[in-house]
């Protein structure tokens, strides 16, 4: 009975032993360290923005309850077409005219019905007069041919220039050594977030001084700080993810956004969008997985650490920056939707000065004050490549925003699609990225799906007229603010 026992124990003790491999599939942990520390970042600072957003708002129901009231009393002024306020003599009695201000570069999810002035699409528009006409907006109708091409032409170029020098810049300070090679990496993110918000809040401020829009009087301020913080976030992954895939991954990663938007589009505002919206997100996903396969070393099943791991955790920051970023813009949709009188450049400067203020507070939470500073201080190479990369991101802005106000979202995505194959050009070149045949193929799948998506979306459309040509059914395409501006 005893030796039968023991038998039997020893039998079950066989039957329980784990190979090594077993044990080591076991012990290894769901996510990398890396993925780990990434992650707790973005919870902790989340966390954070959340807190700072409900004391404050507490504390100002508490002892300043005006300011969370709407101001408005009755219907709201409606946003117009011209940036300033139109003479009286011009305008029908009782009508008011102010800016629009929009600036439509996101997801072209709120064409036509978030943005569009008049719900009757056969209104006048009220004349331009001399307080009116100024160098952001003209009249393509009344110009001829080679001027609305030359205009078109020095958009197209500028576009370009500022928004490939700012990838090339952003490369080169968050991937490259100072001084280089034997030097040390600027690994600051927020640093460069707060520099971007900060100069953002510049300009915005300066457009308000200058364009002078009628001010929102339904909006609440603290609505202001939702969109701020989730875009706050997605620049963070956005910068972050640099450290684990290459730029030019990053830069095609972007074109997936679709995806994200439509899903929290049906989310937040329970919105359709057309079939081939969602052929469209497909043939991107595909393309972008064959790209980053060939030249990422993205290895499907590969349960690993080193460069594989590190891949991945990129693509995680990467998948943060996506919903981050279509949460942000289907909340500014949602904004213009209930808020007709909110302008473009009101909720530019008061989003910029929400982010302005909580990235520097991250970077006294998080100790990075003194080193960012510090590293600025010690290396003067980085001086001027901080001074251009601000400066690329304030000029792109204004041509964003000049760009889409006169030629409109169509005209604009085109530009930008060859800025994301000179981005990805220069990357290669000057930091030696190898695009291999299936990679290649997958760039060309990607940039195909958009190009279809924009042809399926200027259909029945005049992109461009100019003086002696009729077009009394042209639609302006809208969209939002910060798609390809990548901040």
């Amino acid at each position: 009975s005893s030796l039968t026992t023991a038998s039997g124990s020893s039998a079950g003790a066989h039957s329980m032993t784990f190979s090594p491999e077993d044990m080591d599939v076991e012990q290894r942990p769901l996510l990398s360290p890396s993925a780990e520390a990434e992650l707790y970042l973005i919870a902790s600072n989340f966390l954070l923005y959340v807190a700072m957003v409900i004391i404050t708002t507490m504390v100002a129901k508490i002892y300043f309850p005006s300011c969370l009231e709407r101001r408005g009393d009755g219907e709201p002024t409606p946003r117009s077409y011209a940036y300033r306020k139109v003479d009286a003599n011009d305008l029908p009695q009782n009508e008011s005219y102010y800016a629009s201000d929009i600036s439509d570069d996101e997801d072209e999810d709120l064409e036509d019905d978030a943005y569009l002035d008049s719900e009757d699409e056969g209104e006048a528009r009220p004349p331009l007069t001399k307080q009116t006409s100024n160098f952001l907006e003209f009249d393509q109708g009344s110009k001829p041919r080679g001027e609305v091409l030359k205009r078109l032409a020095f958009c197209s170029l500028m576009l370009n220039i500022t928004f490939v020098m700012w990838g090339a810049l952003q490369e080169r300070m968050l991937t490259r050594r100072y001084p280089r090679v034997t030097g040390e990496h600027f690994t600051y993110s927020y640093a460069l977030v707060f520099t971007n918000r900060c100069w953002t809040l510049i300009m915005s401020g300066m457009l308000l001084i200058y364009l002078k829009p009628h001010r929102s009087r339904s909006t609440v301020i603290y609505e202001y700080s939702f969109p701020s913080i989730s875009n706050l976030l997605s620049s963070w992954c956005q910068y972050e993810a640099l450290q684990y895939v290459s730029f030019p991954a990053v830069t095609l990663f972007k074109s997936f956004k679709l995806a994200p938007v439509m899903a929290m589009g049906k989310f937040l505002g329970n919105k359709s969008y057309p079939q081939y919206d969602y052929m469209v997100a497909l043939f991107i996903g595909v393309g972008i997985t064959m790209f980053m396969t060939s030249t990422d070393d993205l290895k499907f099943g590969y349960d690993a650490y080193g460069e594989v791991s590190a891949t991945w955790t990129g693509i995680m920051l990467l998948v943060f920056f996506l919903l981050f970023d279509s949460f942000t813009s289907q909340w500014q949709s949602r904004m213009f939707q209930r808020h007709r009188d909110l302008s473009m450049i009101e909720l530019m400067f008061a989003t910029s000065a929400f982010s302005t203020v909580l990235s520097f507070v991250t970077l006294v939470h998080t100790k990075e004050v003194y080193p960012a500073f510090s590293f600025v201080y010690r290396h003067s190479e980085i001086h001027l490549h901080f001074f251009l990369f601000s400066i690329c991101s304030t000029i792109g802005q204004l041509f964003i925003f000049y760009t889409i106000k006169n030629f409109g979202a169509v005209v604009f995505t085109l530009i930008m699609t060859t800025r994301i194959l000179l981005s990805i050009a220069l990357s290669c070149i000057l930091y030696g990225h190898q695009v291999t045949a299936v990679g290649f193929l997958g760039l060309m799948m990607v940039l195909g799906a958009v190009l279809y998506r924009i042809k399926r979306k200027a259909e029945g459309k005049q992109l461009l007229k100019w003086q002696g040509m009729t077009d009394d059914h042209a639609h302006d395409l809208v969209s939002e603010w910060h798609d390809h501006l990548d901040m």
